[in-house]
């Protein structure tokens, strides 16, 4: 991302001018070879797709490759599949290397448009449809509708314009059961920024771990420097009701595991590095594993430290899109996330720091473009494994 499209995200009351250029940049794909573009107008906006294939026979088609971003106020999904296609134009990437006559391709890069055109207080900068609804929860009742385990608090309300669209798409391979369906959502969240902080200011014995993800920070701690603890489970209910979990550590070994914390922060944060973690279902572990391991790999010098570079989604039964998979008794399905830290969480208050921060623009582009990375290196890599 360049200085000039960053401005250009944060002036909210030209957004549409931005939007119109995306959708024209993305239409460039027209001229490369094996590739089809299409937009599809619903009531919120337009939704761009892009599809690449070589071959349209259902029976010699054995795996199908769906990338979706900017579902909310997220962009490294967006940006990222800008610049893939701008490397295809360029040469930079050969459509030949990713061409097979046994794959199809779709990229669904803006699939919120209300909420890119609108990034309003009350929709969180961007993150709701315009009804207020979470378009993440309804993948589940779209691709299993016949799923009875899980919250039922979005049951009353149509499944989204976007979701069935979607649906419609990928119908005539999910109808073939024998072709392997893989689909990919590029999530951000200012949870990976704020739970480092907070415990590494906050920390102490009787802490209440009231998130899976503050348990997986500390828990990655403890695997990254070896830290040995005898009692188990490593994290304990002071009662079976409780809604809450605390260290179940001796003291020494707490005071080694705060040692590390503070260590590892000043290892990772302030040095231009990307907090991060792919995120899978049942159906998709081995498959996400296996990505997540190439991807942190490739990129180990730009990401924040870990010893789990995908994490399981199975801490929260809701309808979001990872767990889609898992709902659907089809098989052959692998839906997953990657998460990575969030830029434009408030909008508002990033553009104040914008106009009060001299070295904000180069800071903030530091992050996104390690952010466009790490999801371009994913689509790159996805794309050829099976």
């Amino acid at each position: 991302m360049n200085h000039d499209t960053l401005k250009a995200l944060l002036d909210i009351s030209n957004r549409r001018l931005l939007y119109i250029k995306i959708l024209n940049e993305l239409e460039k794909v027209k001229n490369l070879e094996f590739t089809f573009y299409k937009t599809f107008e619903i009531s919120e906006g337009i939704i761009p797709l892009v599809k690449i294939a070589n071959n349209s026979k259902i029976d010699e088609i054995k795996h199908v490759k769906v990338f979706i971003g900017a579902q909310h106020n997220e962009y490294n999904g967006l940006f990222s599949i800008l610049k893939f296609f701008r490397y295809l134009r360029e040469g930079q990437i050969k459509i030949t290397s990713i061409i097979r006559k046994d794959q199809i391709l779709y990229f669904l890069p803006l699939m919120n448009p209300y909420g890119f055109l609108n990034p309003k207080k009350k929709n969180k900068s961007g993150y709701y449809l315009k009804n207020g609804t979470n378009l993440n929860r309804f993948w589940r009742r779209a691709f299993a509708p016949n799923y009875e385990d899980g919250e039922k608090d979005l049951d009353k309300l149509p499944v989204p314009e976007h979701v069935s669209l979607m649906k419609r798409v990928l119908q005539k391979y999910w109808d073939n059961d024998k072709i392997s369906i893989y689909l990919l959502d590029f999530h951000e969240t200012s949870l990976l920024e704020r739970f480092p902080i907070e415990l590494d200011i906050n920390l102490n014995l009787f802490y209440k771990f009231d998130h899976w993800l503050k348990e997986g920070i500390v828990l990655n701690i403890v695997k990254l420097y070896n830290i040995p603890y005898y009692r188990k489970p490593l994290f304990l209910k002071c009662n079976p009701s409780a809604d809450h979990t605390h260290l179940n550590l001796t003291h020494r070994q707490f005071d080694t595991v705060l040692e590390k914390l503070h260590e590892y922060m000043l290892r990772n944060q302030g040095k231009g590095k990307l907090a991060f973690y792919f995120c899978y279902s049942n159906k998709s572990r081995d498959y996400c594993v296996k990505l997540a391991n190439i991807i942190y790999k490739k990129l180990k010098e730009r990401l924040w430290e870990t010893y789990y570079p995908a994490f399981d989604h199975n801490f929260i039964n809701h309808g979001c899109f990872v767990r889609m998979s898992d709902a659907t008794s089809r098989p052959r399905v692998y839906s997953m996330e990657l998460e990575s830290q969030k830029q434009f969480f408030n909008i508002f208050e990033e553009i104040k720091k914008s106009k009060s921060d001299p070295k904000y623009f180069e800071k903030k582009l530091n992050l996104i473009d390690v952010s466009i990375e790490l999801a371009l290196e994913t689509i790159k890599e996805m794309i050829n494994l099976f």
